[in-house]
């Protein structure tokens, strides 16, 4: 019996699902991790700063630039800096965390930021967006293949589409190793994501199935750590609508004996109206699933390609 959770477990920013833990005793309700998020993952929130004895309320704190030294220091005290207090304390608390496919971090924090954080050069007081927040620094090292990202750039849909994409690979990988037949389970991971990488990376796509071709259970352990990095490369890329028109096009070639002409002149329409970006992907792709919900095709119906992710967690249209 797998000890796997029956769902997704993710990291969160504890002030970003409405815990009071800012520095001024405040909270952000992010509606995304609050609503959908809580609905379909397990949510495991962390306050570094809070969790290493700062306080509530604390005294601001800034990544600033001393030389090329980023250091963690009291915005009204830079000389006094907690660098190695921060370093320390997230090297303990990684030890101790759950198996996590992906964590949302709270913007420009200078120890859960992300991306382009604020960093203040001490001579010039200049700031710049170059920084990652210490904790998530010490995170994505430790685990570099867990999808992460910051509750700002969730607002951008391609994004938030990639991210979800991303926790649901992580997690379904992890479910081989919970199976009776891991080998066996990795082959069938593997050709279910054959559409889905196809459109993101092509030469990835031939590259992995190259290591799946070598695969056998001497090896599994070795090479399936190498596939994996890879799978997950690939898997953070935003294919092009011509990308995706491609795939479809593959697609559409496993309903070439089931299709009169007037079926694929309107499919081809369809795809074409998605490649100039006047209809979403959701369009063309349910007409397709339409036609195979009328001649059943195992292959096609194992793919994630046409529902990587609940639907429910994509941002309207």
């Amino acid at each position: 019996m797998s000890n796997l959770p029956n769902r997704p477990q993710i990291g969160v920013s504890a002030c970003l699902a409405s815990q009071a833990v800012r520095f001024d005793g405040g909270f952000i309700s992010n509606q995304f991790v609050n609503n959908e998020c809580v609905s379909f993952f397990d949510i495991h929130t962390i306050c570094p700063e809070v969790e290493m004895g700062l306080g509530i309320p604390r005294q601001v704190i800034q990544l600033r630039d001393f030389d090329g030294e980023i250091k963690l220091v009291y915005s009204k005290n830079p000389e006094s800096e907690i660098t190695s207090e921060m370093r320390e304390f997230s090297a303990q608390k990684l030890k101790g965390l759950v198996r996590l496919d992906g964590y949302i971090f709270k913007k420009d924090s200078p120890s859960c930021g992300v991306f382009k954080v604020p960093v203040k050069d001490n001579k010039s007081g200049m700031r710049k967006r170059n920084g990652i927040g210490i904790f998530a620094q010490a995170f994505k090292e430790k685990y570099p293949q867990v999808p992460t990202e910051d509750e700002g750039r969730l607002n951008d849909k391609g994004i938030r589409e990639n991210f979800l994409e991303r926790i649901y690979a992580h997690y379904r990988w992890r479910q081989i190793f919970e199976t009776e037949n891991p080998l066996k389970s990795f082959r069938n991971f593997h050709k279910n994501y054959k559409l889905m990488l196809m459109a993101k990376d092509n030469g990835a796509y031939r590259e992995l199935g190259r290591i799946v071709a070598s695969v056998n259970r001497h090896n599994f352990a070795d090479v399936s750590e190498q596939y994996f990095c890879l799978f997950m490369q690939a898997m953070s890329k935003v294919p092009s609508q011509g990308h995706h028109v491609n795939v479809m096009m593959h697609i559409l070639g496993y309903l070439k004996d089931h299709l009169n002409k007037k079926d694929k002149i309107e499919l081809l329409e369809w795809f074409e109206t998605y490649r100039e970006d006047r209809v979403t992907r959701v369009t063309p792709l349910m007409l397709l699933q339409h036609h195979f919900n009328r001649h059943q095709n195992d292959y096609i119906a194992e793919q994630y390609y046409f529902s990587p992710f609940p639907s429910k967690l994509m941002l309207p249209v």
